[in-house]
């Protein structure tokens, strides 16, 4: 996980020097993902359901290879995208005072923790020792830390 906070910490850093501001970039995403709410979390949940059922399809039929490939490469994206979401929410916290979960965040979270669960899901089927259950605690956690982050500012304030 820590590698993913570096990526997404330098993606940050770098468009803070090209010039991006927080106050630009909220706008438009909050309106995008307000626009497509239903679409947005639609489409997630059914496509992590389609992950399941297609990573017990090809473990019945035995294409171990593809299910692996498949449920690593989005394990290892949404780990990513949640640390990065994690990172823009403490940015927006930090720099606006806005709260990103409570302005239009909250369906993007709920999609990518139900493909992360359906991700782990699909590994525990290739491989019933795969160890999931660590990066699971740690990444369901990140939140709420960010939220006792967002509290705890607030009492120094």
């Amino acid at each position: 996980m820590g590698r993913y906070f570096f990526i997404s910490g330098c993606a940050v850093a770098a468009l803070h020097l090209a010039g991006v501001t927080p106050a630009g970039v909220l706008d438009p995403m909050v309106s995008l993902l307000g626009a497509n709410r239903t679409a947005l979390l639609a489409g997630g949940l059914l496509g992590a359901l389609a992950l399941v059922c297609a990573s017990l399809l090809f473990g019945g039929i035995g294409f171990f290879n593809i299910l692996y490939v498949m449920a690593k490469g989005v394990y290892e994206l949404v780990q990513l995208l949640l640390c990065a979401m994690i990172l823009v929410a403490l940015v927006f916290w930090f720099d606006l005072g806005i709260n990103f979960w409570q302005e239009g965040g909250g369906p993007l979270t709920i999609v990518l923790y139900a493909w992360l669960y359906g991700a782990a899901f699909s590994l525990r089927v290739f491989d019933f020792n795969y160890p999931v259950r660590d990066a699971l605690i740690s990444l369901s956690a990140l939140p709420f830390v960010c939220m006792m982050i967002f509290w705890g500012s607030t009492l120094i304030r």
